[in-house]
């Protein structure tokens, strides 16, 4: 029998496969995050992937996100950029903003909280 927690994952997955692009942020106040969290990067997906065509995704070991998600999951974002993860790598602990743009959860703003992870790549 499959939790909840994985069935939420199954469907914003699944609406971030069918999403089409959102549009890019336009300015410093399209970019404000609507919400933050912290997690452990578990991958970073160049375009195209498996989960996007023309936008990168981000997968995300996440904490709990005050006032959008009250569990800890591994879930994909779509970024709006390449350019935000830097020089970013599996097993890095992060901070991230999130903007809520139709169809999907973008990320907007991360950070590296700490050293970098050590010995792992993209």
């Amino acid at each position: 029998m499959r939790s909840t927690r994985q069935e939420l994952a199954a469907v914003l997955l699944a609406a971030l496969v069918a999403a089409p692009a959102p549009a890019a942020p336009q300015g410093p106040a399209t970019a404000r995050p609507d919400w933050r969290g912290t997690g452990v990067v578990v991958a970073i997906l160049p375009p195209p992937s498996s989960l996007h065509a023309t936008r990168p995704v981000i997968i995300i070991r996440h904490d709990p996100i005050r006032g959008l998600m009250d569990e800890t999951m591994d879930m994909p974002f779509l970024a709006a950029s390449m350019d935000l993860f830097g020089d970013l790598r599996p097993g890095d602990r992060v901070a991230f903003g999130l903007k809520d743009v139709p169809g999907a959860l973008l990320v907007v703003e991360i950070e590296r909280l700490g050293a970098p992870a050590a010995g792992r790549t993209r």
